[in-house]
């Protein structure tokens, strides 16, 4: 077979089931092992950077690895972005770009998108990949790439593979597809971890991604321990929001007011613990820039061993799976254990009463209402994504999906494509600025075209508001280049073959999106903030 055929054979050997990208010339001996291929389905981007928004929304939402396929030059390095994106967020995405021959591996040959070196590049970005120098490789190298990702912390992989490998008609033998479980921690050190929770008077959990996948067993430990519960933004859903024990924002945004007993965020809670465990999270600045002192006893767990102790010194380091770390302390903790001295009467609430800033609060209380409780949302970086990390109950994990720490624009609209074409029976829906919307709108393409039932919800001011504020905090009424020409977006969205519609209300928002959850298509609903109307 070719090498191409190669590829796409060891891809569905491994379970894939769904490939982003862009055909391209050089990745053609791909797409013609894609032609009658049964199970394998590719969609179509309108930009390589929306392609790989797309794997990663994929999964994110899924919990497995997305896969975006591009073609040489501009093409991979396009794809960069969402690269960046998937690294900073410990997103399980497989780049696969097709690379330059080996008889032309540097610049100034004068071939097709040549750049200086196409592999170092890409990989400076994610830190690991392999370039494959022969079609023989290709099953072995896709195996490699599955292993790494799936064994260690979820980060993205770049697979490049050179024209002529890709070309190459060879005997190609299958590699056998194993099973990759993640490993848990130690058993000493969880003995000893068992040891000091059971010790403790107010244990307090921090919970973040890694711990997307052990929500079962993390809401049995709180129970058990009658411990709070802090979420980082990409830790969201792990507990639900209307749980006695779910505090909410664990980072340096305000705690829902319901959750305000000991102070405006969660530095309070972290000073009067007496022990806290952190689970699956890197504790980064985004998280304990709020926390004015350091945790008086620490156990930290994450698979990522380089993050435990890079913030805080931990009594005791966990390094393993955070779902087969939680289900180890539940069995070793004792069932009388769970007597904390917190004041849980004060604790409970409800998700009502957000307040806030206007309009967004109650914008985001509409979309609430209307939304199934697993539904998906996906964020962008703008002013409702922001609000929305505040005020929005998430009440399931791998529900809320935010560029958090990259903090790209143009996220949310080919991630929220990705999500839908990972969970299509679930309701998905994209929030968005006009600034971010303008980086990959193209990709509405994308999502007519699959026939997508798909809200986003654009606002709509004419203006990078978030820039605009801290501007104007810094240096006062001296902003520039924040004010924006936009399109009509509604006559935009018609002309790309979808329902668009302009709201000036929460009364028509509602109705709006009552409507695009039962559309076939995708829907724009365009908040428009100068003439919108709580």
């Amino acid at each position: 077979m070719t090498g191409g055929q190669a590829l796409v054979q060891a891809l569905d050997a491994w379970g894939v089931k769904v490939v982003f990208g862009i055909p391209g010339i050089h990745t053609l001996a791909i797409y013609d092992a894609f032609y009658e291929h049964p199970r394998l389905r590719h969609i179509t981007a309108r930009h390589e950077q929306g392609a790989g928004f797309m794997a990663d929304g994929y999964a994110r939402a899924s919990g497995q690895v997305g896969v975006v396929l591009t073609t040489t030059g501009p093409a991979a390095v396009n794809a960069l972005t969402p690269l960046g994106e998937a690294y900073a967020d410990s997103s399980p995405v497989l780049l696969i770009c097709s690379g330059p021959s080996e008889d032309t591996p540097g610049a100034e040959h004068g071939v097709l998108h040549e750049m200086l070196d196409q592999f170092a590049t890409l990989k400076s970005v994610v830190g690991r990949g392999q370039r494959v120098l022969a079609a023989e490789d290709i099953s072995q190298a896709v195996a490699a790439a599955f292993k790494t990702i799936g064994q260690g912390r979820p980060r993205p992989y770049v697979l490049e593979v050179p024209m002529d490998v890709l070309d190459a008609e060879v005997e190609v033998a299958a590699c056998p597809v194993e099973v990759v479980t993640p490993m848990g921690p130690n058993q000493a050190d969880l003995e000893r971890a068992a040891a000091l929770i059971g010790a403790a008077q107010r244990p307090l959990i921090i919970a973040g991604r890694g711990t997307q996948d052990a929500a079962v067993e993390v809401q049995q430990l709180a129970e058990r321990l009658q411990a709070p519960v802090g979420l980082t933004v990409n830790g969201v859903g792990t507990v639900p929001a209307d749980h006695a024990l779910c505090l909410g924002d664990a980072g340096s945004s305000h705690l829902p007011p319901y959750r305000r007993q000991l102070g405006p965020n969660i530095g309070p809670w972290v000073e009067r613990a007496d022990l806290v465990l952190a689970l699956g999270t890197r504790l980064g600045d985004r998280t304990v820039g709020a926390w004015d002192t350091a945790p008086s006893h620490l156990i930290h767990l994450d698979i990522d061993a380089a993050v435990i102790g890079r913030r805080y010194a931990p009594e005791v380091e966990l390094v393993g799976d955070a779902r087969q770390g939680v289900q180890a302390l539940l069995e070793l903790l004792e069932q009388g254990v769970g007597q904390s001295d917190w004041d849980m009467g004060t604790l409970g609430g409800s998700d009502e009463g957000r307040g806030g800033e206007s309009p967004f609060p109650e914008m985001i209380g509409v979309v609430r209402q209307v939304l199934e409780r697993d539904a998906v949302v996906v964020n962008d970086m703008t002013m409702i994504s922001y609000q929305a990390r505040r005020h929005f109950p998430v009440y399931s994990p791998r529900s809320f999906l935010s560029p958090h720490y990259y903090g790209t624009l143009g996220f949310s609209v080919p991630a929220a494509i990705g999500a839908k074409v990972a969970c299509p029976d679930k309701q998905v829906v994209a929030f968005v600025g006009d600034g971010g919307f303008m980086f990959t709108m193209q990709e509405l393409a994308t999502a007519a075209q699959q026939r997508l039932s798909l809200p986003i919800v654009l606002c709509n001011d004419n203006c990078y508001t978030a820039i605009q504020r801290v501007h104007e905090r810094r240096f006062g009424d001296r902003a520039v280049g924040v004010e924006l020409n936009n399109p009509d977006f509604v006559q935009l969205a018609q002309s790309f073959g979808i329902n668009g519609i302009r709201v000036t209300s929460c009364g028509t928002l509602k109705e709006a999106l009552d409507a695009a959850l039962q559309a076939e298509l995708p829907t724009l609903i365009e908040v428009y903030l100068p003439e919108f109307e709580v």
